[in-house]
């Protein structure tokens, strides 16, 4: 290493004192030689031989010895050394004899003792020529010349190849401190090989630093403030929890609208009627049933039926003249011929009444006569003027019938007069109700008794009428058959029922009319005891939330439609929740329609529908704000 260029000289150093000769001498007749060099070493210089180098940059006046042994070498690093002046005036050297037997630095028992020069700022490598390169030893002076043969002396050493310190059994220790280069960093110690220091000094590991006591000391006496506190943290948890409050208010004050509940219906199914088990009278045949529901008779096979037949031939009047109620319609005169012809229907053994010789009888008087008091002569009259002959009559009786469906019954003359007229209870029952459309015609069969021009007092041969709910309709008795074709009507709830019996060949009037009895009453139970088609408290319909359990909707009443045999009602169900929630609200209705009646029931929140809880509506927005399809 070359010394600074403002520390270099050009000038020949001038030959070195005599008392630097004889301690030259001295020292190297005691030390053994440095291969390849004659050099002196100068007190750090040595110390940089026992460390395994020979630094240039630590150029010294001092003269000192190589060690020869490591324990030279380690006493000789131990040495402090201290920079010499370059400008001092002198370097004192002196050098004593070691003690016999110690282990010298010097290797022979020699010692040196430098004597330090204060404020010696830097010793650096005096150049030196070759011709003096080999001088074993350097001595300086005061003067200017004696310094510059000193550096050239020291130079001419730096120059010298470095002893082989293994081969002298030297230790090699750690490298000294290098000078700042422009590689090497500076630091505030200029001569302080900072990246050096680096590489002998290593940090502790973290683990062994104690951080709590050194972080207290730093901390120690100092003002702390929370973390929270400061400005960094304060506004994002602001704005968070500015945004976290909006939106729990929102969702817990949002409206309903997206996710309100819902009905949804449930298939109700109606109970039917139980089948009818009706008892028969013992003897002949008859039949019972309910106007818009159905008939069911003991048989199928027709009976003469006698002047039941007077029911269809009056029904054939009335749509030939027809009649509006309180209208009587046209007059039929009579003469005292007509009297005698209703003597002669009375020794026939024919039901009749008298005509008024002279006078006349108007239409709904004549049917009258026909339907209270089964007046042959009255009907075979009114059928000469229409259809001209009983065979005509036949033939329209046929077709009246038929068209309007009703089969089973055979008419051949109007009165009945006649055991060709024939027919099935069922049919009769047919014919009955027919016949109780008609306002006029109910009208007369349901009087007890009527005064008549002619025949005076006349009444009703119906012994029914006098039962309670009995509206009308005919007798017939023909030989030993006593027939009965009645109509009663019966209140079921708030709906009026109209039932209709027809017996045939009854031993007696107080036969026909118990076996008619008999049969209305079995109607009536089987009505009065039909069990509710949709019971109270039938689940209709439940209420649906996304958030809660479903609620049943009920029936709040029983819904009694009237049926009998095996009878069926339809159910069908609205509902209207509205902003009803609480048990018992009526949300909706069910309406059960049957052959005679239709009935309403309310329909009602069988318990309380709770809102949402707060967590549902904070874990549900999207559900909230209609951002998905709910499912429920």
């Amino acid at each position: 290493m070359t010394a600074p260029e403002d520390r270099r000289h050009d000038a020949v150093p001038a030959p070195p004192s005599a008392e630097a000769t004889t301690l030259a001498a001295d020292t190297t007749s005691t030390a053994p030689a440095v291969p390849d060099s004659g050099a002196v070493f100068t007190e750090p210089v040595a110390a940089d031989v026992a460390a395994g180098a020979m630094d240039a940059d630590a150029a010294s006046s001092v003269t000192g010895a190589v060690p020869s042994t490591p324990a030279d070498a380690d006493l000789l690093s131990n040495e402090a050394v201290a920079p010499l002046e370059a400008d001092a005036a002198t370097l004192t050297v002196t050098s004593e004899p070691a003690a016999a037997g110690s282990d010298s630095p010097v290797g022979l028992g020699a010692t040196a003792e430098a004597t330090r020069v204060e404020t010696l700022a830097a010793v650096e490598p005096v150049a030196t020529s070759p011709s003096v390169a080999t001088s074993p030893s350097v001595a300086t002076s005061a003067d200017s010349a004696g310094d510059d043969a000193a550096r050239a002396d020291t130079e001419s050493l730096a120059e010298t190849d470095d002893p082989d310190l293994a081969a002298l059994g030297i230790a090699e220790p750690p490298a000294p401190a290098r000078w700042a280069t422009a590689q090497s960093s500076a630091t505030a110690l200029t001569w302080v090989d900072t990246a050096a220091i680096a590489d002998t000094s290593p940090l502790p590991a973290f683990d062994d630093v104690d951080h709590d006591a050194a972080g207290a000391s730093l901390l120690r006496g100092a003002r702390l403030r929370p973390a929270v506190t400061r400005a960094g943290v304060l506004v994002p948890v602001g704005v968070l929890v500015g945004l976290v409050a909006t939106y729990a208010g929102t969702t817990l004050l949002w409206p309903l609208n997206e996710v309100a509940p819902t009905v949804q219906s449930v298939d109700v199914t109606t109970a039917p009627a139980a089948a009818a088990a009706i008892t028969w009278p013992a003897q002949g045949s008859s039949a019972v049933g309910i106007q818009g529901i159905g008939t069911v008779s003991s048989t199928v096979e027709p009976a003469v039926i006698a002047s039941i037949t007077k029911v269809v031939s009056a029904l054939m009047v009335l749509d030939r003249m027809p009649l509006a109620v309180g209208e009587q319609g046209p007059s039929f005169s009579f003469t005292k011929q007509d009297s005698r012809d209703f003597m002669t229907y009375k020794r026939g053994d024919q039901s009749a009444l008298d005509v008024p010789a002279g006078g006349s009888l108007s239409e709904y008087q004549m049917l009258q006569g026909v339907l209270l008091g089964s007046a042959n002569n009255y009907i075979d009259r009114l059928a000469r003027e229409i259809w001209g002959s009983d065979k005509a009559f036949a033939a329209a009786a046929s077709t009246w019938l038929r068209e309007r469906g009703i089969t089973g019954i055979t008419i051949a003359t109007p009165s009945g007069f006649d055991a060709r007229n024939t027919a099935t209870p069922e049919a009769l029952v047919a014919v009955a109700e027919k016949a109780m459309q008609n306002p006029v015609f109910a009208e007369i069969v349901g009087t007890a008794s009527v005064e008549l021009p002619g025949a005076g007092l006349v009444k009703n041969t119906n012994g029914m009428l006098a039962d309670a709910g009995v509206v009308g309709v005919k007798t017939g008795t023909l030989h030993e058959s006593w027939n009965l074709l009645t109509a009663k009507n019966v209140k079921v709830g708030d709906t009026v029922v109209h039932l209709y019996a027809a017996v045939l060949t009854q031993e007696d009037d107080d036969g026909r009319l118990a076996a008619t009895r008999s049969l209305f009453s079995q109607v009536e139970d089987a009505l009065k005891g039909q069990a509710p088609v949709v019971p109270k408290g039938t689940v209709v319909g439940t209420v649906d939330t996304l958030w809660g359990p479903k609620i049943d909707v009920v029936t709040s009443a029983d819904s009694d439609v009237v049926l009998w045999n095996a009878g069926t009602a339809t159910a069908t169900t609205s509902f209207d929740l509205g902003d009803h929630r609480s048990a018992g609200d009526e949300v909706g209705t069910l309406t059960a329609v049957g052959p005679l009646n239709t009935v309403t029931t309310p329909l009602t929140l069988a318990q309380k529908v709770d809102g949402p809880s707060a967590w549902w509506r904070l874990t549900h927005p999207l559900e909230l704000f209609g951002l998905t399809d709910a499912q429920r």
